[in-house]
């Protein structure tokens, strides 16, 4: 089986659901900080923006492929 296969069993023994579930938990862990209600002393506020960013980013994407999957695309 190639890797390719793997990742595609993956997702389709609950894969998806599982980095659906780390990326809003990220999200989440994230949010004190993004929403300025939580300071970073040493500056880092910019590494918990982007790591959120890209989470968001990544469940839209995932939303896209879904639908794409799902309109036989």
């Amino acid at each position: 089986m190639s890797k390719e296969d793997n990742t595609i069993n993956y997702f389709n023994k609950g894969g998806n659901q599982r980095l659906r579930d780390w990326l809003n938990e990220e999200i989440e862990h994230n949010e004190p900080v993004v929403s300025g209600e939580e300071e970073m002393a040493d500056g880092t506020e910019d590494i918990y923006v982007g790591r959120t960013e890209l989470a968001e980013t990544l469940l839209k994407k995932l939303d896209e492929w879904e639908e794409e999957t799902d309109d036989g695309k």
